[in-house]
């Protein structure tokens, strides 16, 4: 028994800042970990954020799958620039399954640098079809000036059009919006027990549906071992000389000759008797 809950992840060049140590990808990466790790019957899935979203894992059991979804998560993951909530929420309303039966939950970790509008229309659609969306921030009010490193590896800053530094901050405002328009609540990952919090207060408390789950035996192919054999006696074969293989066969033809000679003088013998 549990609960469907669906993770939006900003993966978005803003969360290489830094004011989350060691930065806030993997800062947000590590709360999806603390997050999978307690929502033990639930199923989760993930979905990347950034100038569009896609489902990066389905609705699942298993929480290795997830895990490694979320470790396989950069920001070269989606070429697109930029950060759009609505598409990542709309996404993630999509990934729900319709029979389940069980509550639902959008979990959106992002710096709230969203660059198109609709995220709280979204929220709200979302609450209209029964599904709670709580908020998490990655980063601080401060921001930090955002790095990458040059094809040497040695870190440069991001630049604008006009070839300033780029400084990324967390929009706070946008991310309480969206929680509450989406009927859950904001939690910020500065907070150490920020995702406790989340799945004490929030998930966790919503009524569970039942789900089943099974396993199929599958067979792997192991043909390529008996093959290898008879390809390998073959070559053993074509390394004896040619001339070899016809006089062992015209020794077993004489051979053969010379017995039947044999048979019929002793027939002889037998009849003259």
């Amino acid at each position: 028994t549990g609960v469907d809950v669906v993770v939006c992840m900003d993966v978005s060049r803003s969360m290489l800042a830094t004011d989350l140590k060691p930065s806030r990808i993997q800062r947000a990466k590590l709360a999806a970990f603390d997050l999978a790790r307690m929502a033990k019957g639930d199923r989760v899935a993930l979905v990347a954020i950034a100038g569009t979203a896609f489902l990066q894992c389905p609705l699942a059991l298993d929480p290795e799958a997830f895990r490694q979804s979320v470790t396989a998560l950069d920001t070269e993951v989606i070429p697109e620039a930029g950060t759009t909530l609505s598409e990542a929420l709309k996404e993630a309303r999509q990934a729900f399954a319709e029979d389940s039966g069980a509550s639902r939950a959008i979990v959106v970790i992002t710096d709230g640098e969203d660059h198109e509008p609709g995220a709280v229309k979204e929220a709200e659609a979302a609450r209209k079809e029964g599904v709670r969306v709580y908020s998490v921030g990655a980063g601080s009010a401060e921001g930090d000036v955002l790095r990458t490193a040059d094809p040497y590896g040695n870190p440069v800053f991001v630049r604008d059009e006009q070839g300033n530094p780029v400084r990324s901050r967390l929009n706070e405002g946008l991310r309480r919006q969206v929680a509450e328009a989406g009927n859950g609540f904001y939690v910020t990952l500065r907070d150490a027990q920020a995702m406790r919090t989340l799945y004490d207060r929030g998930v966790g408390t919503l009524p569970k549906g039942e789900f089943a789950s099974g396993r199929v035996r599958q067979a792997k192919e192991r043909f390529q071992w008996p093959l290898a054999l008879a390809l390998g006696l073959l070559l053993v074969e074509m390394a004896f000389p040619e001339e070899w293989r016809p006089r062992r066969r015209a020794a077993g033809v004489s051979g053969a000759a010379g017995i039947g000679r044999e048979s019929g003088q002793e027939a002889s013998e037998t009849s003259a008797s």
